[in-house]
């Protein structure tokens, strides 16, 4: 199933999985975080070989027209995976318990964690052979209980942090499944944060960070989507961090993934290659990046909520071929056969002439702070230095991209017909530091 990609809701990986042309929900108009900062006069201009460096009230904005090395001279992938896991094992092993994998990290010895909320809602550790280590954790109110786990982080000393749906305990477990800890989130403290008169705060942590803290997402209240039907909108989504003392810092308003407008529920709201915001953080200090997936602008914030830095490429979206569109369309139908795709196609055919893939459909931070970035169309990352510099691309396996390290990438890639799903770890060549 090379080259195809799921709808979001049935990507294991999440809804961001490069590897797969996405078949999103998502939301109406673009949101932008800071629109007046790059119209404002120019305090200092800096050209410098292949970027453009300029000081508008403050924000560095970082024009990157070219790399600092080309594709000969960069990172590179070795062709072909270090170890796989799942897939058409023999009888008897292990690799039927790897489905509907949401998440996958790597423990210090080589060891896999994977996050399996569907079916018995586990924590799943895989040797490289294949072999199941560990597995722990269930459905359940008790501690290292989940009701439905989101989000899997694994910390110094192969702590492995669980994220559970809303605001629920963080449970903290031994590479063996002991349960070490739990961390007790404030629910109440949680919304007097995040809540205002024109924000309401979502139901469950949107991503946890490094340091601790984690984002959340907000939305407007009295916002209506249009009422008309197959209009393309996006829902104006914010996002704010809550720190340790449950101290709100926001990092502005965003759009939400795109969606059609339907009265009838029977009607699929799906937009081929839909346009959405994306967040990543890392570094040191922690920095949070933010996209509206349209154009190839990603946005640097400190952890206390200040805009620091704007990163672009002089690049435009691709467009979205007649092939490209019937590709997604046979998906889509494949994987939802029961809805009304006639009634689709009449209201739709001429608000999806001129698609483009989304500029940038997912953000990862790497161990060392580099910034990588997704274009959907070329099917290509881009890294950037935490300065904002762009130093090259790479193409990685056609999988979604779960964890980014030193010295390896790890992934998952799933068949649409049989719902096989592997994890496989590549091979990631430094070729020095910029």
């Amino acid at each position: 199933m090379e080259g195809r990609r799921h709808l979001v809701g049935s990507d294991p990986m999440g809804c961001h999985s490069p590897g797969w042309r996405a078949l999103a929900v998502g939301t109406a108009l673009a949101f932008s975080a800071c629109d007046s900062p790059a119209s404002e006069p120019l305090s200092s201009q800096q050209e410098a070989a292949g970027v453009t460096i300029r000081d508008s009230a403050g924000i560095e904005i970082v024009e990157n027209h070219s790399p600092v090395r080309d594709s000969t001279q960069f990172w590179t992938v070795d062709p072909e995976p270090e170890f796989t896991l799942g897939g058409l094992g023999a009888p008897g092993d292990s690799a039927h318990l790897i489905w509907r994998v949401q998440q996958a990290a790597p423990l210090s010895d080589g060891r896999v964690a994977m996050l399996a909320p569907m079916g018995d809602r586990k924590i799943l550790v895989f040797e490289s052979s294949g072999q199941v280590s560990a597995a722990f954790g269930r459905t359940g109110r008790g501690p290292g209980e989940f009701h439905y786990p989101m989000h899997l982080q694994v910390l110094p000393g192969d702590t492995i942090a669980v994220w559970d749906q809303g605001f629920r305990a963080v449970a903290f477990f031994g590479p063996s499944g002991r349960l070490m800890r739990e961390r007790r989130i404030d629910l109440g403290a949680v919304v007097a944060a995040a809540r205002t008169s024109d924000q309401r705060p979502g139901e469950s942590v949107h991503r946890p960070l490094p340091d601790g803290s984690f984002l959340v997402k907000v939305t407007r209240p009295d916002w209506e989507p249009p009422v008309e039907a197959g209009v393309i909108y996006r829902r104006p989504t914010g996002y704010l961090r809550i720190d340790s003392l449950y101290s709100a810092h926001s990092f502005g308003w965003w759009g939400d993934y795109e969606k059609f407008s339907w009265p009838n529920r029977s009607v699929t709201r799906m937009v081929p290659f839909p346009v959405g915001s994306t967040t990543a953080a890392g570094g040191d200090p922690l920095s949070v990046y933010i996209t509206n997936g349209d154009r190839f602008e990603i946005h640097q914030f400190s952890a206390t909520g200040a805009l620091q830095r704007i990163i672009r490429r002089t690049i435009d979206p691709l467009p979205a071929t007649d092939d490209d569109l019937a590709e997604w369309k046979e998906l889509a139908t494949s994987v939802y056969p029961n809805l009304d795709w006639r009634r689709w196609e009449r209201e739709t055919e001429e608000r999806l002439s001129g698609r483009h893939f989304a500029a940038i459909i997912d953000l990862q931070v790497d161990p060392a702070g580099y910034l990588w970035a997704y274009d959907d169309g070329r099917r290509e990352w881009s890294v950037f230095n935490s300065e904002g510099r762009w130093l090259g691309t790479i193409a990685l396996p056609d999988f979604g991209v779960s964890w980014i390290g030193d010295d390896a990438i790890l992934g998952s890639r799933s068949d649409i017909d049989t719902g096989i799903q592997t994890v496989e770890r590549y091979r990631l060549n430094r070729r020095g530091r910029s």
